[in-house]
């Protein structure tokens, strides 16, 4: 998935989970948008006019 430009590796871009038992949080593949305004959006959907890379972090 690196240098591809999708909502997924954008730092508008925040991922959607479902609780799975107690503790338990599994990434489902949508989410949303935060940028300029609040859209939904799929991991994989090509990235918009507005995209930026996110920043790198330990888990990721």
């Amino acid at each position: 998935m690196k240098g591809r430009r999708t909502c997924q590796t954008c730092k508008h871009f925040r991922q959607h989970y479902v609780k799975w038992g107690e503790d338990d949080y599994q990434k489902c593949g949508s989410g949303h948008c935060v940028y300029p305004r609040l859209k939904p959006r799929r991991n994989e959907t090509k990235a918009c006019q507005y995209y930026s890379p996110a920043e790198k972090t330990e888990d990721g």
